[in-house]
């Protein structure tokens, strides 16, 4: 992967990162929610648009190796 793609998909990640950490802090009514429940759903948000972004915007096939 060329360091061009690798920022791109870097800033890609904060964008939608950012849009649902902030989205979830916004709605979350229950303290115990900002512990567990954000943190989670964010995680899970980065690691969908990282493989999002790798399979189908650049072609390339995420964790696996060419034999």
């Amino acid at each position: 992967m060329t360091i061009q793609k690798k920022k791109l998909k870097t800033i890609l990640n904060f964008i939608i990162v950012l849009g649902v950490s902030l989205v979830g802090f916004i709605r979350v009514k229950h303290p115990l929610s900002y512990l567990i429940g954000v943190p989670v759903v964010t995680w899970i948000a980065y690691l969908l648009s990282n493989a999002m972004w790798t399979d189908l915007i650049f072609g390339e096939k995420y964790g696996s190796k060419d034999t």
